[in-house]
């Protein structure tokens, strides 16, 4: 049911106090007013099958009037709740991080947070409740203000409440501790003097209920750290090794992201593609090897193809003696005559590295 179209119950008399439908007379002699038009409203509270209701004299509806008398009543009736009772319940989502999670290059599945909940009485904190009282440090009012009158140092908290619009980002990120509480009707209200603000799923949370039209978010409030020290996650990569003598090998790990470690003592050189996928990682590492060290290897070579049966050979093994029916020692390359750089393959490869289109890496030398 849109706004336009809910029954409007409350609405100003001529002192300027929000009252409700049953509490005034019927018929044009109530003396109210529309909360957003100032308009003058007749009261329609004499008959016992239509809900009680007011409606403006002139026969057409402000399309605001429900929407401002709801954000009306509900400062009124928080801030009664407020000097009413002992306990107003906080209560928001804090997360402690791993001191790595905004640099981290890791392949991981989770986010490497700790989630807990940490609950607060405003009560404990603040003594004082006004409305409409100016922001500190922007020039905007806020609903409602919390402060202390004990400690009038301490910094004090804004409600900001809405139905429709939202605060602006001047007002949100202007560094001030910030309830915003969004409402649709009498119960969210209700809600929130019993209940206290207590901070909405987050859109990506598997119990979100998107019926529920209270909506509560906190701005401005101390809600991360990075203190987290037992932090640790299983991540995956792939491995690329070469050997003094020029052969190395890719294979694919995963391990604890804090024990990433150099896998072979006697290797050359290491490095970690910090990807699960493995395809075209090969043939990338081997020229990054062959970049930093110069070792030739018999997979670099233009001679060194595939057969019908799709193994690899050297299309020269006549020429150079080498038997077809024994394990190829790559090595050979080193000391080949016969060896012809690819250099469209390397090229290709490095530009790849240098443009940064591979996947975040560890190096070990």
């Amino acid at each position: 049911m849109s706004n336009s179209t809910k029954y409007l119950k409350y609405a100003l008399n001529e002192k300027g106090e929000l009252v409700h439908i049953d509490s005034v007379p019927n018929g044009n002699d109530c003396g109210c007013i529309c909360p957003a038009c100032n308009k003058p409203l007749q009261g329609k509270n004499n008959g016992t099958h239509r809900t009680h209701h007011f409606a403006h004299q002139s026969g057409v509806d402000c399309p605001t009037a429900y929407e401002s008398s709801l954000h009306l009543l509900a400062k009124k009736k928080i801030q009664e709740a407020f000097y009413e009772s002992q306990v107003i319940t906080i209560s928001f989502e804090y997360k402690s991080c791993c001191k790595m999670i905004d640099t981290c290059h890791y392949m991981k599945y989770n986010d490497c947070i700790e989630r807990t909940i940490k609950t607060f009485n405003l009560k404990d904190f603040y003594d004082v409740c006004e409305q409409e009282i100016s922001y500190n440090n922007v020039n905007r009012r806020s609903d409602l203000k919390f402060s202390s009158s004990q400690y009038p140092n301490r910094a004090p908290l804004y409600l900001e409440i809405y139905v429709t619009h939202a605060s602006d980002d001047t007002k949100l990120h202007s560094g001030n501790k910030i309830i915003e509480a969004k409402i649709e009707n009498e119960e969210d209200i209700d809600e929130i003097i019993g209940n206290g603000f207590i901070e909405s799923p987050k859109q990506n949370d598997y119990d979100r209920n998107d019926n529920h039209s209270l909506k509560i978010s906190f701005w401005g409030f101390k809600n991360k750290d990075y203190n987290i020290a037992n932090c640790s996650e299983e991540i995956e990569f792939s491995r690329y090794i070469l050997y003094q003598s020029g052969k190395f090998q890719c294979r694919q790990e995963s391990c604890n992201c804090k024990k990433l470690r150099k896998f072979r003592s006697n290797s050359l050189y290491e490095i970690c593609f910090h990807t699960p996928v493995a395809f075209g990682i090969h043939e990338i590492a081997k020229w990054m090897g062959f970049r930093k060290f110069g070792i030739r290897n018999c997979l670099m070579c233009k001679n060194y193809v595939e057969n019908y049966y799709g193994d690899k050979l050297c299309r020269l093994y006549k020429h150079l003696g080498i038997s077809r029916n024994e394990p190829h020692d790559t090595a050979r390359a080193k000391i080949c005559n016969s060896f012809i750089l690819n250099e469209e393959e390397m090229n290709e490869c490095l530009q790849k590295v240098d443009n940064k289109e591979i996947p975040p890496i560890t190096e070990f030398d």
